[in-house]
């Protein structure tokens, strides 16, 4: 497939013209804006091959952003080049496979691209009713699950469509070889585990984990709760409603070892933060924490690898908190704030070397996967600096006005991810 990569010049000028509006935000936020030392997004570093790039999706304008680690543009590619991806929403990919794969949620399409070059290399087509994510089990990375999060309908046929459903896609063969098949739906709407509608006032997939052996995938659901889903049984073997598992979940990290996940979930008056036991027969809630307090709509999540943290963004606060995972078992446990990490922050990836944090940032017109009011000020993406939790920059990208970023991947970070869409 031909990609028509375009080199989007003029982004730093952009974002030099909202600068006094970005002091302001700042400013209301009760902190002091990054010093200008010149490092983040020189022209000096854009000249030089980049240590990693950091792959940013406007899901409004159906571009991808390839930045350079301090958030130079190094190239943009259009909805045609990505297969004809109409509002591609996630980015995931897991360590130690060659495969990215990107859930288009009005197109109703998965666009898969290699993981080193960029480019794409298949589009599954009708795979599900507004497919929210597409994830690869870390386990047997060539079993690969969307999440049609769309409410189910019933046609004219009198059949449901496939809105709540799950989809298992297989992949084939190595190389130019490769194929990917749809091969199954678990139509949640219909799974006896799920029937209370108390409980489950819908089953609408949102995103998911994986327990440590691959063969249990935790799905949350939109208006509240969580279930098992059985990958060889092909069923949902256990649930949690949502007065145990709030709505709007999403967030999925694991531990370094793979044995536990953890989870948010949150709306714009609240933040929950879970841990699942992932590592024996089946998965276990051992810990809830409400963060409402101090943050709201916790969303996306991360395990810094080299200091033992969890980090929870919180989209309607504008806020991160830091959880020590010795800790993080322990009701009340002393974790960090950091006041402001951009404006509506969604999705959260580190670099390789754990040294910096990225951060997509909403824009002014979210689009409507967004389940409440919540806007954002600067679409694009923000950079942190982790061990001094300093905010470097906020890079403004797309249009001010219409673009609206949320996947967030770095092909080059390994560590970490295995249910984290980085």
């Amino acid at each position: 497939m031909n990609r028509s990569w375009r080199y989007a010049r003029g982004q730093r000028a952009a974002a030099t013209a909202v600068a006094s509006a970005l002091l302001l935000v700042w400013a209301a936020a009760g902190c002091e804006p990054p010093e200008e030392t010149g490092e983040v997004g020189s022209e000096e570093a854009a000249d030089a091959e980049p240590e990693y790039r950091v792959w940013a999706m406007d899901q409004n304008l159906d571009e991808l952003f390839v930045l350079d680690p301090d958030g130079g543009i190094l190239d943009v590619v259009g909805s045609e080049a990505l297969g004809g991806a109409a509002r591609p929403h996630m980015l995931w990919g897991v360590p130690g496979d060659g495969y990215v794969y990107s859930a288009n949620t009005v197109s109703e399409s998965v666009t898969i691209l290699d993981r080193d070059s960029g480019e794409t290399l298949h589009v599954i087509e009708d795979v599900g009713k507004a497919p929210h994510a597409a994830q690869p089990n870390p386990v047997r990375p060539d079993h690969v699950y969307i999440f049609n999060i769309g409410p189910q309908e019933v046609g004219e046929d009198g059949e449901p469509d496939r809105g709540e459903t799950l989809a298992e896609v297989i992949r084939e063969g190595s190389g130019s070889d490769v194929t990917w098949e749809l091969t199954r739906y678990l139509d949640l709407a219909a799974s006896p585990a799920l029937a209370d509608d108390d409980l489950f006032p819908s089953r609408r997939p949102v995103c998911g984990g994986f327990s440590q052996d691959g063969r249990h995938m935790l799905v949350t659901l939109f208006d509240g709760g969580l279930a098992v889903v059985d990958l060889e049984e092909w069923e949902v073997t256990r649930a949690w409603g949502n007065d145990e598992v709030a709505q709007h979940g999403c967030g999925f990290a694991p531990s370094l070892d793979g044995s536990e996940l953890y989870v948010t979930a949150g709306g714009m008056e609240s933040s929950f933060l879970y841990v699942f036991d992932v590592a024996g027969e089946e998965p276990d809630l051992v810990a809830s924490h409400d963060l409402s307090e101090v943050g709201q709509d916790a969303h996306g999540v991360y395990v810094d690898p080299v200091r033992e943290e969890l980090w929870v963004l919180h989209r309607v606060s504008d806020n991160a908190t830091i959880h020590p995972l010795n800790v993080i078992h322990e009701a009340g446990h002393d974790f960090e704030e950091v006041e402001f990490v951009g404006s509506a922050p969604d999705l959260i990836a580190f670099s390789p070397d754990g040294d910096r944090a990225y951060v997509s940032l909403r824009g002014p017109d979210p689009a409507p996967t967004i389940p409440h009011a919540t806007v954002g000020e600067t679409p694009g993406v923000a950079i942190l600096d982790v061990e001094t939790r300093e905010l470097l920059d906020v890079v403004t990208l797309g249009d001010l006005e219409d673009s609206d970023f949320h996947a967030l991947f770095i092909p080059e970070s390994h560590h970490g991810l295995a249910s984290q869409p980085q």
